[in-house]
C-alpha cells in the first residue's frame, strides 16, 4: 500500500527540512506532523484491519514507519498479539523519532506492568541501539512509580552502551526519576558515581535541571554535584 497520495496534501516541507536535521533515518522523509499522521492510522484502521495495514503500507518512508507504529498501538488485539507485532517492528526502527512514538502508544503496558517486564527484559541485552533505547524509553514512560522505582534504577547503573541515543534514554530516564524521586535518586547516584558514565551522570543533572517540575533549591543541589 502506498501511503504518498494519502499523505501528500500534507506534506509540510519546513517540517521535513526540520525533521532532517534533528532525525538521522535511512528512510525518506516526506514532512508530514505527528497529529495528521495519528489522524491518518485512525481513518486506515477504520477501513483495513491491522494485520493488512502492517503487512500492506510500505516501508519506504519514515512516515510509513510511523504510521505503523501507530497503528500497533492503536490496534484492537490480544496481549500475546501485541507483543508479537512489538516484535516484528523493532528491526524498522533505525532512529530516535520511531522508537519513542512507539513506546508513547503502548498504552496497554498499563496494568500489564508485571507482564511485560517479561518481555522487556531480554531486550536489555541486545546490542541494538534502538532497541536498547525502546527499552529504556518504556521504562521512563510506564515504571518510574513506587513499586518499580529501584528497579529503574539499577538498570540505568548496570546497563552500559557507547550508543549516544541509549546513553541520552539513560540520562532521560534518571532525569525523570529525579523529578519524581528526588531525593532517592540523587542519594542513588551520588552513592554510584564512580560507577555511572561520566557524560550520562552529568547529562542527567542537566537534564533534570531543566525540568520546570523542579524547584530552584534542588536545581542549585544538581549542579553542585556535578562531575568534572
Amino acid at each position: 500500500m502506498n501511503t504518498l497520495n494519502l499523505l501528500n496534501p500534507y506534506i509540510d516541507q519546513k517540517y521535513k527540512t526540520f525533521q532532517e536535521k534533528i532525525c538521522q533515518t535511512n528512510y525518506e522523509i516526506l514532512g508530514v506532523k505527528i497529529p495528521i499522521l495519528r489522524n491518518a492510522a485512525k481513518k486506515l484502521l477504520k477501513e483495513y484491519d491491522y494485520s493488512y495495514l502492517l503487512n500492506n503500507i510500505d516501508s519506504k518512508y519514515f512516515e510509513d514507519v510511523m504510521l505503523k507504529a501507530i497503528i500497533i498501538g492503536n490496534a484492537k488485539t490480544s496481549y500475546e498479539e501485541k507483543l508479537n507485532l512489538i516484535t516484528n517492528f523493532l528491526p524498522l526502527i533505525d532512529n530516535w523519532a520511531v522508537c519513542d512514538i512507539l513506546v508513547g502508544e503502548l498504552k496497554f503496558i498499563k496494568g500489564n506492568e508485571d507482564k511485560f517486564l517479561n518481555f522487556i527484559n531480554p531486550l536489555f541485552a541486545s546490542k541494538n541501539e534502538y532497541q536498547l533505547r525502546f527499552s529504556f524509553v518504556i521504562l521512563l514512560n510506564y515504571y518510574i512509580n513506587d513499586k518499580y522505582i529501584d528497579m529503574v534504577l539499577d538498570k540505568c547503573l548496570n546497563i552500559k552502551s557507547d550508543y549516544y541515543y541509549v546513553k541520552m534514554a539513560i540520562s532521560w530516564t534518571l532525569s525523570i526519576a529525579l523529578v519524581k524521586y528526588f531525593a532517592k535518586t540523587l542519594e542513588f547516584m551520588q552513592e554510584n558515581k564512580d560507577e555511572f558514565d561520566k557524560w550520562t551522570y552529568n547529562k542527567a543533572l542537566q537534564k533534570a535541571r531543566e525540568s520546570f517540575r523542579i524547584d530552584d533549591d534542588k536545581k542549585s543541589i544538581l549542579q553542585k554535584v556535578k562531575i568534572k
